[in-house]
């Protein structure tokens, strides 16, 4: 994806130098080491660079000399002799189906565009940026059902601005929409067709634009969702991205497939969900574990009875 090579490349151009200046064959893993301490002290948006990231990174470098070895520059990877710490695992917070269910009716208060973006953000589990991009043609509406075409992104890319590009993974996917948010969605057409005629401009091909009829900048969706978060009593570790969590976990404890699950997402494969939302299912599991225990091997009610 175009926003991970862009980081990649700025990785590079701080890493490259320290690289170039010792031969390849005199790199040894302390002088990695060196570079990986210097890595965990920079920062990305002010906050500190977790290490999964300083451990990717490590990764991509030792990409490169695994090719320099298999090409006979070097003869180890010195990148595969360095102790790691672990990393923590990342578990995400997912709502329960109860503040769902609240922040939807906390969302029928709002006003559009925000009203519609955030409704379809949990309804589809787009990403902000896919959302961002979506064009009126991506939306194929026939009769109450609503077919929906991901196939771009619009994100603010630090030294850049906002960039549009190809989705994550690189694909285009198509998603359908139920009755009740094709109707949100067909409700939010006609009202974007009116605020255009009744101020004189053309209607964007863009769903998301503001009363002048201008795209929106990302950040903007995230910093009104956190108001709205925090004024209505909302967990602070909520952001934006939660809502995409609770429809594939929701899809996920509904029985749905990974597969098909991770189409929708818009993942490359199944192993990110195995990774990062199989807790909440194993926590089912252990539930329902428990329950059957307690069925089988509680006995005080039976003796009670036979006393």
């Amino acid at each position: 994806p175009f926003i991970g090579r862009f980081h990649y490349l700025r990785l590079f151009a701080w890493l490259l130098p320290a690289l170039i200046s010792a031969s390849l064959n005199k790199l040894r893993p302390i002088a990695l080491e060196n570079l990986l301490v210097e890595l965990r002290k920079r920062t990305y948006h002010s906050k500190p660079i977790q290490e999964a990231t300083v451990q990717k990174y490590l990764t991509v470098v030792s990409a490169v000399l695994n090719d320099a070895k298999r090409n006979e520059i070097i003869e180890k990877n010195p990148a595969r002799m360095i102790d790691l710490p672990d990393t923590a695992r990342r578990i995400q917070m997912i709502p329960t189906d109860a503040e769902a269910h609240r922040f939807l009716d906390v969302l029928a208060n709002e006003e559009d565009p925000y009203k519609t973006f955030y409704a379809l953000a949990i309804y589809t589990g787009c990403r902000r940026g896919e959302l961002c991009a979506l064009k009126w043609d991506d939306l194929i509406m026939n009769g109450d059902e609503c077919i929906l075409t991901v196939s771009r992104s619009r994100s603010s890319v630090p030294g850049k601005g906002v960039v549009e590009g190809p989705t994550k993974n690189g694909q285009a996917r198509a998603i359908y929409i139920s009755e009740e948010m094709t109707t949100v969605l067909r409700s939010y057409c006609y009202y974007k067709m009116y605020e255009a005629q009744e101020s004189g401009f053309e209607m964007s091909d863009y769903v998301f634009t503001n009363e002048y009829g201008e795209l929106m900048h990302p950040d903007t969706f995230s910093r009104h969702l956190r108001r709205l978060y925090d004024e209505n009593g909302f967990p602070r570790e909520f952001h934006l991205h939660t809502l995409r969590h609770y429809f594939v976990s929701t899809m996920l404890h509904n029985g749905v497939d990974k597969q098909t699950v991770a189409e929708l997402a818009g993942h490359g494969d199944t192993g990110f969900l195995e990774r990062t939302y199989c807790h909440p299912q194993l926590q089912l599991k252990r539930e329902a574990a428990a329950r059957y225990t307690r069925t089988m091997f509680d006995f005080s009610d039976r003796d009670s009875v036979s006393a």
